[in-house]
C-alpha cells in the first residue's frame, strides 16, 4: 500500500516538473522568439523596418562589431562627423531603413525615432504614455532612482526640489564658488604654460570640485572617494554597454559594481549624517541652502506627502553627482577642443569677453555679463549640437499608442539618439558636419527653422533641470581661460569621440597653452583707444553742457519762448535754490492761502517776466514750463502719444522703481489695464483701489482709524500734531492694504521708503558730479527694500507650497504674486514688477493721502463755519453711526465734505508738478519742441489762476464746487490735483475715500481749532507738506 502511494507521488512530481519545464520553455520561447517575431511583424505591416531579430541576442552582436570597426578607424577632425563614429549602427541603419526603424537589444524591442515631429510628440508626452523605463543593472547603481530615472509622483517631487536648487536666484549664489574653483585650476595651469595639458582630466577635476562645493557644501577631498567610485562604475558601464547578461550568471564586473555601489552609498550617507550632526550641535542655523540642505529638509518634512526617504536622498545625491559632473565635463571638453581647432572663433570669443568685461579678470554675474556673451553662447550651442553630452534618450510606451501614423505596442522602448536630428541635413543644411556657430546667431528656434532638431538637454517636461547650471559653469570657465590664454590643439591629439555614460574623447584632449600675447598689444590699443575715448568724452561733454543748451535756447527763443538764460552746467538750479532759500527765510502772511509764491517762487516770478509758457534749465536738461490751460490739456490728453513720462533715475527710481506711476509705453498700458480690471474673474494689480474695497468697513485697516482716535482720547483739550498722526495712519492703512498679515514687515519697508523720500526732498534742486553720502545711503536703502519685499514674497509663496494657505491672499501682495504666476504671458508680471509696484503703492498712496488729510484738517480748523456745516451733514446722513457704511453710499452723499476736499486740493494740491518729455520733435500748440525737451506743468499755476477762479482765488471758498468741478473751472483744465487724461492717478478714489472716512469719524467725535503754536509754512518735497507740522486742539463733542 505504502509502496503504491510512493510510486503515485513520484509520478505526480515527475508530471508536475515536466509541466513546469514545459511552462518555462514556453515562456522562454515566447520571450526570445514568438514575441519578437510578432512585434517585428506588427511594425513591418505598418512600414517600419529594421535589421532582423537574431535569436536571444537581437542586434547586439552586430552593434558591437560595427562599433569595434568604427573605433579602429581614424577620424578626420575637420569634419565633425561624430554620429558615424559614436553610433555607426544607427548612422548606417537610418540610410537603410529610414528615420524610424526597429532594432533589438537582446529580446527588448527598441523603436529608433529620429524624425523631429515624432521626437517632439514623445518628449512633450502630453498623454503621459511615454515614460522612463524602469532601470536596472549598472545604470541603477550609478543613478539610483533619482530625478533622471524615476517617474510619476516621485519624479514630480524630485523635480520640484531640483527646480528650487537651480532657480535663477540660487544660481547667482553659486557663481562665486565656480569662479574660485576655476581660479584654482588656472593657478595649476601656470606650470604648464607652453606645454601640453590634457584638459579632459582638468575639467573632470574642476566639475567634481564645483559639484562638491555647490551641491554638498563639501570640498573635493571629502567627495574624492565618491568620484573615484563613480569613475570605476562608469568604466564598468561603458565596457558592458552592448553586452547581454544571462539570468543568474554574475560576472566579475557585476560583483565589483555591487561593492562599489555599497561604498558610494556609505560615503554619501556619511556626508548626510555629518550635516545633520552639525545642525544638532548648533554649528548651523538650518540644514543649509545647497542641494544637500534641501534634501535633508525634505527628509524631515512634517507633511508625509512631501517627505522623502533616506534612500531617496542617496539616489538624488547620486543623480546630482553623476548628471551634474558628466554633462558639464563633456560640454567643457568639446567646447575647448573646438576653440583650439577653430582659432578664428577663439579670437572672436576672446574679443567679446574683453569688450564685455572691460578688463575685469573675474566676470561679475550681477550685471548679466554672462547673458550678454552672444558669441560664447553660439559656440556652446554649436558644441552641444556636434557633441551632445547624452547620446541616447530612452522612453517606454506603457500602453498601445499612436506615434505619428505608427501604432506602437505596449512595453516597446522608444530611443531618441540626439546625434541623428543634430546631424540631419533637412534641419541644418548640407554643411551639417561643419563647425559653424553662426547658425545660432538668432537663437535655437531660428537655427532649426522651428523644428525640434536640437535636443542636447532633451526637451519637454523632463528637460534637464541643470541646463543653466552647466551653461553658466562652461561660460565662466571659458571666459576666464580666454582672458589668460590662447591655446591650440597638440599634434599628439587623436580624435576619437566615444559613447560612455556621456560622449567623451577616448584618448583625452591635449592642448598647448600660450599666455595671451595680445595683452601687450591690447595695452597699446587700449592706451590709444583711451586717448580717443577721452577726446570723445570731452566733445560729448561740451555738446551736452554748452552747444546743445545754447542751440535749444535759440530754437525756442525764435518762436517767442523766453526764459532765464542758461548758465554753464548748472542751468538755473542755483537761481532756483537761492530764490527758494530766500522765500523760506521770510515769514509767510499768517494763514494766507497764497502758497504759489511761497512754494515755487521761481515759477511765480518768471511767469510775470516771461509769460505763461517759458524755458528753464535743470542743469543741462531743458524744461518748458507750461501754465496755459489749453496747452496743459493738450499735454495731459496726449492724443498722439508724444508726451510720455521721463525715464526715472536717481532718488525717484529708487522710490518708485518702474511701477505704474513711472513706467510708459506698452508696459504702462498693460499695468493700467490690470489696474482698471475688477477683482472677480480677472487678475488685477491695483484692484485694491476700486471704490468698494476702499470703503469696506470689514477691512482690517478700519482698526488703524480707531487706534488713532483711541490715542487722541488722552490728548483731548490739548494740542495734537496731526501731520505726524496722519503720516502714521496712512502708513498703517497702506501697510495693511499691501501686505495684510505681513503688516509689521511691510511697515519696516515703508519706514525705509520714508527715509528715501526725505533724502529726495533734501536733494531736490541739487546737481552733483560725484556720489554724495546721501546717494550711497540711498543705494543701501534701495537694496534693503528690495531684499525685504523679496523675502515677504518668498515667504508667502512658501506658505502656499507648504499648504499653510489655500491661495496667495486677497491683499495687494497676494494679487501681485498671483499675477506673477499668471499662465497667460501677456498678463504676467515679473518679480521686479512686483517689487516696483509695492514701492509705487506706498509712495503714491501714503504721501498723497497724508498731504490731503493734513491740509483738509487745517482748513476746517481755521474756517470753523465750514467745519460746522460738514459736521451737520455727517450727522444727518449717518444717523448716529460711528463708522460710515458703504452699502448706502453715504460717502457719495456728503456734498459739503466733497466741496471742502476739492477746495483743499485746489489750494494745497499734493503733487505740485506733472512731468512729461518729448522724445522726438513735437508740436505743442504753435510751438515746435526739440527732441528730449521736458514739459513741466506746475499744478499751483492753474489752481491759483485769476482768469479761471476769479479775484478771490486766494480765499478758501468751498462753495465754488457746489455745482461740480467743470462748472467751477468754466470747463477749463484748471483743476489737476490728481493729473488728468489717460494717466490720471489710479488711486484717486482711494485717497478721497480714506480722507472722507477719517474726517467723518473725527467730526462725529470732536470739534477742533488751530493751535496758537502753528506756523504756516507749506513746503515742496515729494508732495506738498507743512514744514513745521500742523498743531490742532481737539475738544470732544
Amino acid at each position: 500500500m505504502a509502496a503504491g502511494f510512493g510510486l503515485i507521488l513520484v509520478i505526480l512530481v515527475s508530471i508536475s516538473f515536466s509541466f513546469y519545464l514545459l511552462l518555462c520553455l514556453t515562456k522562454f520561447l515566447y520571450k526570445v522568439w514568438f514575441n519578437p517575431i510578432h512585434i517585428q511583424s506588427v511594425f513591418s505591416s505598418q512600414g517600419v523596418k529594421g535589421p532582423p531579430y537574431r535569436f536571444y541576442h537581437g542586434n547586439t552582436k552586430e552593434i558591437f562589431q560595427m562599433r569595434k570597426e568604427s573605433m579602429n578607424r581614424p577620424m578626420e577632425l575637420s569634419l565633425h562627423d561624430s554620429f558615424s563614429k559614436i553610433q555607426p549602427h544607427l548612422h548606417s541603419w537610418i540610410r537603410l531603413y529610414g528615420k524610424t526603424f526597429l532594432t533589438w537589444y537582446g529580446t527588448r524591442a527598441q523603436l529608433i525615432v529620429t524624425e523631429p515631429d515624432l521626437i517632439k510628440q514623445i518628449l512633450n508626452n502630453r498623454d503621459g504614455t511615454f515614460t522612463k523605463r524602469k532601470i536596472d543593472g549598472d545604470i541603477k547603481k550609478i543613478f539610483g532612482e533619482g530625478l533622471v530615472t524615476n517617474r510619476g509622483e516621485k519624479w514630480a517631487k524630485s523635480r520640484k526640489l531640483a527646480d528650487h536648487a537651480f532657480h535663477a536666484e540660487s544660481l547667482k549664489g553659486l557663481v562665486p564658488t565656480m569662479i574660485t574653483e576655476v581660479e584654482i585650476m588656472l593657478e595649476r595651469w601656470k606650470h604648464h604654460e607652453g606645454k601640453e595639458i590634457d584638459v579632459s582630466k582638468e575639467f573632470r577635476l574642476l566639475t567634481a570640485e564645483v559639484i562638491s562645493r555647490t551641491a554638498f557644501g563639501s570640498n573635493y577631498v571629502e567627495g574624492k572617494n565618491i568620484f573615484e567610485i563613480l569613475m570605476k562604475l562608469i568604466s564598468i558601464f561603458s565596457r558592458n554597454f552592448n553586452k547581454l547578461k544571462f539570468p543568474g550568471i554574475r560576472t566579475r564586473d557585476d560583483i565589483e559594481s555591487d561593492k562599489l555601489e555599497e561604498e558610494m552609498r556609505n560615503s554619501i550617507l556619511k556626508i548626510i549624517k555629518k550635516r545633520e550632526e552639525r545642525m544638532k550641535m548648533g554649528d548651523l542655523d538650518g540644514y543649509g541652502n545647497d542641494f544637500l540642505g534641501l534634501l535633508i529638509k525634505a527628509n524631515h518634512e512634517e507633511d508625509e506627502s512631501k517627505r522623502i526617504t533616506t534612500q531617496d536622498m542617496i539616489d538624488e545625491c547620486k543623480t546630482f553627482y553623476n548628471a551634474g559632473h558628466e554633462t558639464s565635463t563633456s560640454l567643457l571638453v568639446w567646447a575647448c577642443l573646438l576653440l583650439a581647432f577653430h582659432t578664428d572663433w577663439q579670437d572672436k570669443a576672446r574679443k567679446e569677453v574683453m569688450d564685455q568685461l572691460q578688463g575685469q579678470k573675474i566676470p561679475i554675474p550681477y550685471d548679466n555679463c554672462l547673458a550678454r556673451l552672444k558669441t560664447m553662447n553660439m559656440i556652446l550651442h554649436e558644441s552641444l549640437r556636434l557633441y551632445p553630452p547624452v547620446v541616447n534618450i530612452m522612453r517606454i510606451a506603457t500602453r498601445e499608442v499612436k506615434l505619428g501614423e505608427v501604432f506602437v505596442p505596449p512595453n516597446t522602448e522608444v530611443v531618441i539618439p540626439p546625434l541623428a536630428p543634430h546631424y540631419d541635413p533637412e534641419v541644418w543644411g548640407e554643411d551639417v558636419q561643419l563647425f559653424k556657430p553662426e547658425r545660432f546667431s538668432e537663437g535655437v528656434m531660428k537655427a532649426t527653422n522651428g523644428k525640434l532638431g536640437f535636443v542636447a538637454f532633451s526637451s519637454g517636461p523632463r528637460i534637464c533641470a541643470g541646463l543653466n547650471f552647466a551653461m553658466n559653469e562652461a561660460k565662466i570657465a571659458l571666459t576666464m581661460i580666454l582672458q589668460r590664454y590662447s591655446f591650440s590643439l597638440s599634434p599628439s591629439y587623436v580624435h576619437s569621440p566615444i559613447q560612455g555614460l556621456s560622449s567623451c574623447p577616448q584618448y583625452g584632449v591635449q592642448i598647448i597653452l600660450h599666455p595671451f600675447v595680445g595683452l601687450i598689444l591690447t595695452f597699446l590699443v587700449v592706451s590709444t583707444s583711451f586717448s580717443l575715448y577721452l577726446l570723445l568724452c570731452l566733445t560729448k561733454f561740451l555738446y551736452k553742457v554748452w552747444f546743445n543748451p545754447i542751440h535749444i535756447q535759440s530754437v525756442l527763443s525764435s518762436q517767442g519762448i523766453k526764459g532765464p538764460p542758461y548758465r554753464f552746467y548748472h542751468g538755473n538750479t542755483k537761481q532756483v535754490f537761492n530764490m527758494r532759500r530766500e522765500i523760506m527765510s521770510r515769514p509767510m502772511e499768517y494763514l494766507s492761502h497764497d502758497i504759489f509764491p511761497k512754494m515755487q517762487p521761481h515759477i511765480h516770478s518768471w511767469i510775470k517776466l516771461y509769460g505763461q509758457n517759458f524755458l528753464t534749465w535743470f542743469g543741462t536738461r531743458p524744461q518748458l514750463i507750461v501754465t496755459d490751460p489749453d496747452l496743459i490739456k493738450e499735454v495731459l490728453n496726449n492724443r498722439d502719444g508724444m508726451f510720455t513720462k521721463r525715464k526715472a533715475d536717481g532718488y525717484i527710481k529708487k522710490m518708485f522703481g518702474d511701477g505704474l506711476v513711472m513706467t510708459q509705453g506698452e508696459k504702462w498700458a498693460r499695468q493700467r489695464k490690470l489696474a482698471n480690471q475688477k477683482l472677480e474673474g480677472k487678475i488685477a494689480i491695483i484692484t485694491i483701489f476700486s471704490i468698494h474695497n476702499c470703503i469696506d468697513p470689514t477691512k482690517s485697516y478700519y482698526k488703524s482709524f480707531e487706534t488713532m482716535l483711541e490715542r487722541w482720547k488722552h490728548q483731548e483739550g490739548k494740542e495734537i500734531e496731526v501731520f505726524k498722526e496722519f503720516k502714521l495712519l496712512t502708513s498703517e492703512v497702506i501697510s495693511r492694504t499691501a501686505f495684510g498679515s505681513n503688516y509689521l514687515e511691510g511697515k519696516n519697508i515703508f519706514e525705509m521708503l520714508a527715509k528715501l523720500s526725505s533724502m529726495f526732498s533734501t536733494n531736490y534742486s541739487t546737481i552733483t558730479g560725484f556720489r554724495t553720502r546721501d546717494e550711497i545711503e540711498s543705494d543701501k536703502l534701495d537694496e534693503e527694500i528690495r531684499k525685504s519685499i523679496l523675502k515677504i514674497i518668498r515667504r508667502r509663496e512658501e506658505k502656499i507650497e507648504m499648504g499653510e494657505l489655500d491661495d496667495y491672499g486677497s491683499d495687494y501682495l497676494g494679487l501681485l504674486i498671483k499675477a506673477n504666476h499668471e499662465s497667460d504671458e501677456s498678463k504676467r508680471i515679473t518679480l521686479e514688477d512686483m517689487i516696483d509696484e509695492c514701492k509705487t503703492l506706498y509712495i503714491s498712496g501714503h504721501e498723497t493721502t497724508t498731504s490731503l488729510l493734513v491740509w483738509t484738517c487745517l482748513l476746517p480748523a481755521i474756517h470753523t463755519d465750514w467745519q460746522d456745516k460738514a459736521r451737520k451733514e455727517v450727522i444727518d446722513h449717518l444717523n448716529g453711526e460711528k463708522n460710515p457704511n458703504p452699502d448706502d453710499n453715504c460717502l457719495a452723499r456728503l456734498k459739503t465734505m466733497n466741496m471742502i476736499i476739492n477746495e483743499t486740493l485746489r489750494l494745497y494740491p499734493p503733487v505740485v508738478m506733472a512731468f512729461r518729455i518729448v522724445e522726438r520733435e513735437a508740436r505743442l500748440g504753435e510751438i515746435i519742441l526739440p527732441p528730449n525737451t521736458e514739459v513741466i506743468i506746475p499744478t499751483l499755476a492753474p489752481h491759483h489762476d485769476l482768469e479761471i477762479w476769479g479775484e478771490d482765488v486766494q480765499l478758501f471758498k468751498p462753495e465754488r464746487f457746489s455745482d461740480g468741478v467743470m462748472k467751477a473751472t468754466n470747463n477749463k483744465p484748471g483743476f489737476l490735483p490728481f493729473g488728468s487724461g489717460p494717466r490720471i492717478c489710479v488711486g484717486m478714489n482711494f485717497a478721497m475715500n480714506e480722507a472722507k472716512i477719517a474726517l467723518t469719524m473725527i467730526l462725529q467725535r470732536y470739534s477742533f481749532t488751530l493751535s496758537p503754536a502753528y506756523v504756516h509754512s507749506p513746503m515742496h518735497g515729494l508732495t506738498n507738506f507743512p514744514q513745521h507740522g500742523v498743531q490742532i486742539i481737539f475738544n470732544p463733542l
